[in-house]
């Protein structure tokens, strides 16, 4: 006699879009944690951590959303190639009252880094999760 049985493996539920948004801002207070960590780092660290600690707690949001803090993490250096946009080098802003200069880091490591996150994150979320187990 054959009989075949298929268990619901967590990885194949469907999950609410606001499960992948709770994980999505973990990974981006955690980004920008480590990125501000010598000014606010540590509060949004601090704020991270108690977000994931609900998230783990919470039975909804023990899925594959999870997979969100990838895509999160994507934040801190997108915002930081932002910043840097005009570099690298001696960047000038001029006003009617005056002259502002900064050095400015390339942004182009930072936004590789930042859409490796995101296509990272897109392709782990996007990949089927459909695992079987058949008896026979």
């Amino acid at each position: 006699m054959v009989t075949s049985s298929r268990l619901v493996d967590a990885r194949t539920e469907r999950v609410a879009p606001w499960a992948y948004g709770w994980w999505v801002l973990v990974g981006a207070l955690t980004g920008i944690g480590v990125a501000g960590a010598l000014t606010v780092g540590a509060a949004f660290l601090a704020l991270a951590l108690v977000l994931a600690v609900v998230g783990v707690l919470v039975a909804r949001l023990r899925n594959r959303s999870a997979l969100g803090v990838v895509g999160g993490l994507a934040v801190a250096p997108l915002y930081v190639a932002w910043l840097n946009r005009g570099g690298p080098g001696r960047v000038c802003t001029v006003s009617a009252t005056q002259t502002t200069c900064l050095d400015a880091w390339s942004p182009w490591p930072f936004l590789a880094v930042g859409l490796a996150l995101v296509v990272g994150c897109a392709v782990l979320v996007g990949r089927p999760g459909h695992h079987q187990r058949q008896d026979h």
